[in-house]
C-alpha cells in the first residue's frame, strides 16, 4: 500500500509569518501533531510541532537576540523529512520509527499534497480480515491480467522477459524458481531513478 492510500489530504499550512498562539490554536482545533510551513508559492521550507510550541511553555526556544518567539518561522524546524504519495507505507512507518516522528509532508516535488501520521499506519495493522482479502484478491486479479501481455522466450536455459514493470519483476521471480533456468534476462531495462 502506498502512502497516497493513507495520508489526510488536503494538508492544513501555514506562513511563516503565522502568530505561535495561532499555530497552537490550530494543532488544538485540528487535532493534528505538526503543520507545514510553507512560503507564499505554497512550498514546504519547514514544520512547526507540538513539542516545538511546548519548548515555548518551558522556555527553552529563544528568538534570535534574545527575544521570545512570535511567528512559526522564528520556531520551524527547516530540515524537515518527506515522502512522496508513491512511497510503500511501510518505508515511510520505518522512517518514521527510526526518527520518531509523529507525522511526515507528503510532497510532490517541494508542494505539500498530504501528510501521513503514525494513527494513518496504524490503520492498515487494524484493516478487518475482509478488506485484507478484497485488496489480496484485487491485486492477484490485476497482476494476472497484466501476466497476459507478458512475452516469455526460453533459449538454451536463459529466459528472455518482455513485460512492464511488476509484472516483468513477477515473472523474473518465478523464472528464477523454476529447474533448468540458467539465466533471467529483461528485453526491457528498468526505468532510470
Amino acid at each position: 500500500m502506498r502512502v497516497r492510500d493513507v495520508m489526510a489530504s488536503p494538508v492544513v499550512t501555514v506562513a511563516p509569518d503565522a502568530a505561535l498562539k495561532e499555530v497552537a490554536s490550530l494543532l488544538v482545533e485540528r487535532r493534528i501533531n505538526a503543520v507545514p510551513v510553507v512560503d507564499a508559492g505554497d512550498r514546504l521550507i519547514g514544520i512547526v510541532s507540538e513539542a516545538d510550541l511546548l519548548s515555548l511553555e518551558t522556555g527553552q526556544v529563544a528568538a534570535a537576540g534574545g527575544a521570545p518567539p512570535h511567528s512559526a518561522g522564528e520556531v520551524m524546524r527547516q530540515s524537515v523529512y518527506t515522502v512522496t504519495g508513491d512511497t510503500d507505507a511501510t518505508a515511510a512507518a520505518r522512517l518514521m520509527l527510526r526518527h520518531r516522528l509523529k507525522s511526515v509532508p507528503v510532497v510532490d516535488a517541494d508542494q505539500v499534497v498530504g501528510m501521513v501520521t503514525r494513527r494513518d499506519l496504524l490503520r492498515l495493522l487494524a484493516r478487518s480480515d475482509e478488506d485484507i482479502r478484497a485488496d489480496l484478491e484485487r491485486r492477484v486479479a490485476q497482476e494476472l491480467e497484466a501476466l497476459r501481455h507478458a512475452v516469455v522466450e526460453v533459449r538454451d536455459g536463459v529466459v528472455t522477459v518482455d513485460a512492464d514493470g511488476p509484472c516483468r519483476q513477477l515473472v523474473e521471480q518465478l523464472a528464477r524458481a523454476v529447474p533448468g533456468v540458467v539465466e533471467v534476462r529483461s528485453r526491457r531495462p528498468d526505468p532510470a531513478p
